[in-house]
């Protein structure tokens, strides 16, 4: 989602909420297992979770201030890094920091995993916005024992959503292999099913039926941006016509176990949307992000739009009668062409 915020990013708050800090501090102080004892037991403490959220806060915010992508990767990677570097671009085109994610400094619960090795992800709920808006899920990763933890992703929750169920942050939640047979889909099929249904819609994806799909999830917001280029007069006349196309990234999903035996599952969607309108037409950016992308180039009669979207998914347990539900995304764009 592109909401508005201030440029403080995850300015960190003068008081943390004791049970719902962000994620690890120092790499040399994660718990090891002992030679010779099983270890399933929470990775992290709290008061390591405040060190990270602490570390990845200052890091935001020096970024946010300065309006420099390079200045994150200390303590940002992934999609996250993709994404909000590309915010920093645009808002340093535009001279206005509107378009960058808020994303609170306190959170109100953590999700910690008992994986013994690495690469090992870490969830945290933020608490809501300034503006009231509806709380971040932000995972974050360690790639090895000795590295610091980063911010690896976050979406923004769904309004009205209900979240599963989690094991108290003390006994720790098991981390879920992308090909875990034990749901209704694996992670990785069950990402690559929701991009499905992204892309073709809830009427015509043949993977619809698998998903319980609330009003305000990422096949909403994809279907509104497809819609507000139909609405625009002329476009039929015109001949133009749209297109889209959603994938699901493999080797980009993040899970841990529900409660209740489900998943809690985080991943990466591409999207490429298409405008092609007659030779002779020109088709002209939609949405100030667009027009930041493109910066100087000239209009054609094509205008070619990319999103790096993180969504976040609970699938549940395979004996379970339950549907897939989406949880929340953050639909980016990130590159334009024409």
């Amino acid at each position: 989602m592109n909401r508005r915020t201030t440029r403080r990013g995850l300015a960190v708050a003068s008081a943390v909420v004791v049970s719902t800090t962000l994620l690890a501090g120092c790499a040399d102080e994660v718990p090891q297992p002992v030679a010779g004892e099983a270890f399933d037991g929470p990775v992290l403490t709290e008061e390591q979770d405040t060190q990270v959220f602490t570390a990845v806060a200052d890091t935001v915010a020096k970024a946010d201030k300065e309006l420099k992508g390079k200045d994150l990767k200390p303590r940002v990677t992934g999609p996250a890094y993709e994404v909000r570097a590309s915010q920093l671009s645009v808002a340093k085109t535009r001279d206005n920091a509107e378009f960058i994610t808020d994303i609170p400094s306190e959170s109100q619960q953590m999700i910690i995993p008992t994986t013994a090795g690495w690469p090992r992800t870490s969830f945290s709920i933020t608490t809501a916005t300034e503006d009231l808006e509806t709380p971040r899920l932000v995972a974050f990763e360690q790639d090895s024992a000795r590295a610091d933890y980063k911010m690896w992703s976050w979406v923004q929750l769904i309004p009205g959503v209900v979240m599963p169920a989690f094991a108290d942050a003390g006994i720790g939640s098991e981390a879920v292999p992308a090909d875990d047979d034990a749901l209704v889909a694996t992670p990785t099929d069950a990402l690559a099913q929701y991009a499905d249904v992204v892309t073709l819609g809830a009427k015509k994806s043949s993977f619809a039926k698998g998903f319980e799909l609330p009003d305000a999830d990422l096949v909403a917001a994809v279907a509104s941006d497809a819609q507000a280029w139909k609405d625009i007069e002329g476009f039929d006349e015109s001949g133009a016509k749209y297109t889209q196309k959603f994938t699901a990234r493999k080797d980009e999903v993040r899970s841990v176990r529900t409660a209740d035996g489900g998943a809690l599952v985080m991943g990466v969607i591409d999207g490429r949307t298409s405008v092609k309108a007659e030779d002779e037409a020109k088709v002209p950016a939609l949405s100030e992000t667009q027009k930041a992308l493109l910066g100087d180039a000239d209009p054609t009669n094509v205008l070619n739009t990319e999103y790096t979207d993180m969504v976040a998914l609970y699938v549940p347990p395979k004996d379970s009668d339950q549907k897939i539900r989406p949880l929340g995304y953050s639909h980016v764009a990130t590159a334009a062409s024409n």
